[in-house]
């Protein structure tokens, strides 16, 4: 397959096996999200810190919104949902995932946060991007992740840009918090 250097061909994809698969980078790994891990995942999402750098609003999610769509990742051959637990202590931080997967054009969107705050500002994040990056790109035979982030998300747009996404759009007073119209910018990367 031209440009696909892994060879890997969509149909040929043990999906069963990928979604139980683990990736290693640096102080984290990221592992399959259990169900286990969705009450903590519910307290991170629904506290403002948090939800404030995410693309959607979860403030009104509950228990019943989460497990249905836990059980639609689960299934989904076009989502990858990853918990990052830090390899010292084996504890759950945060989340990562590869979505809305083209298979056809070998490309994904990706989302992170980090629920503990006592991992922020630590390189755990971006770990857990690099091991995603990885995943990816070696194990899937993916080409390009693209991914959307706030202006006023200073910390994450560092991380990426040292994980290697470069800033391909800029959309002008894209998002509105605190009454305030933010840029959203558009980043991505891809295969070397």
């Amino acid at each position: 397959m031209p440009g696909n250097p892994t060879g890997i061909k969509f149909y040929e994809m043990d999906f069963k096996k990928l979604k139980s698969t683990v990736s290693r980078n640096g102080k984290v790994l990221i592992r399959p999200l259990k169900r286990s891990d969705l009450y903590q995942l519910i307290k991170w999402l629904k506290n403002p810190e948090i939800n404030k750098f995410l693309s959607s609003d979860f403030s009104d999610l509950d228990s019943e919104k989460e497990e249905r769509w836990f059980r639609e990742m689960s299934l989904s051959v076009n989502d990858f949902v990853f918990a990052i637990e830090t390899r010292q202590e084996k504890k759950y931080i945060g989340n990562c995932g590869l979505h809305k997967i083209n298979w056809g054009e070998k490309k994904a969107d990706f989302g992170i946060a980090i629920g503990d705050k006592n991992y922020w500002g630590k390189g755990y994040g971006r770990d857990a991007i690099g091991a995603a990056i990885k995943f990816a790109f070696k194990k899937l035979g993916l080409e390009k992740i693209a991914l959307s982030v706030y202006e006023y998300n200073k910390r994450a747009i560092k991380s990426y840009t040292k994980c290697g996404f470069k800033k391909k759009e800029i959309l002008k007073k894209d998002h509105l918090y605190n009454n305030i119209y933010w840029d959203t910018i558009i980043m991505e990367i891809k295969v070397e």
